[in-house]
């Protein structure tokens, strides 16, 4: 845009920032880019401490050495920054297929167990998608956090159902969600991984239809007689 001249002809002296704007140097991208690590380790570091509901950007930026100014110019919410300092610490590790469709889906039930407990998911988790659900901007980040391992089991469920060990109509997309559901909430509420116990009746449940079965004593209907 053509700056304004007066009706002398001679140039307006204007704000610095306007007649000589900020350039983008390889020292301010370096900065920026320390900058940004230190409020990713900030509050990854937080998070430990004090938890989901009372990490709060005024401490980030403190602990991070900036100013609360730059992390809401990089983050629209606490959502977002806490979706994307966990990013990097959810683990991925490939599963590798056996062609034993049971023990594979037992592998992938295992490795959602070990991905919720290595975040401090079990602690933080319930907040964190209050916060989603009532903020949809974070939705996509959150889904862009899961996508990978939930596509990987999705595909491997794919396979089985076009090779025929699965029924043609099966819906493995829900499947997926059936375990991963529990498993997160099993955590968030218990607030410790669901054990071997789970994995056995989620895999029971979903590839044979088998009913959980109880541990313990035979559940009582309302006149304290066993039920069935």
């Amino acid at each position: 845009m053509d700056t304004p001249r007066p009706q002398d002809g001679r140039q307006s002296a204007l704000a610095p920032e306007y007649a000589q704007p900020d350039r983008i140097t390889p020292d301010s991208r370096r900065r920026r880019r320390e900058s940004h690590e230190a409020v990713l380790r900030a509050t990854k570091d937080l998070l430990g401490e004090v938890g989901y509901q009372r990490l709060a950007f005024e401490g980030i930026a403190r602990r991070a050495g900036v100013s609360k100014a730059t992390i809401y110019r990089w983050w629209p919410n606490k959502a977002a920054l806490v979706i994307e300092a966990l990013s990097g610490e959810v683990p991925l590790p490939a599963i590798h297929e056996t062609g034993d469709l049971e023990a594979d889906l037992r592998t992938a039930v295992r490795l959602t167990i070990e991905l919720v407990s290595a975040m401090p998911t079990c602690l933080i988790l319930p907040a964190l998608l209050a916060d989603v659900i009532e903020d949809p901007t974070g939705t996509k980040a959150f889904a862009e956090l899961i996508e990978p391992r939930r596509a990987s089991v999705v595909n491997l469920l794919e396979r089985a159902r076009h090779e025929g060990r699965l029924p043609p109509d099966t819906d493995t997309s829900l499947m997926v969600d059936i375990y991963s559901g529990t498993v997160v909430y099993l955590a968030a509420v218990n607030r410790i991984p669901p054990g071997e116990a789970v994995v056995d009746q989620l895999v029971s449940l979903l590839l044979h239809g088998h009913l959980p079965v109880s541990k313990g004593p035979a559940p009582a209907d309302r006149d304290g007689s066993p039920v069935g």
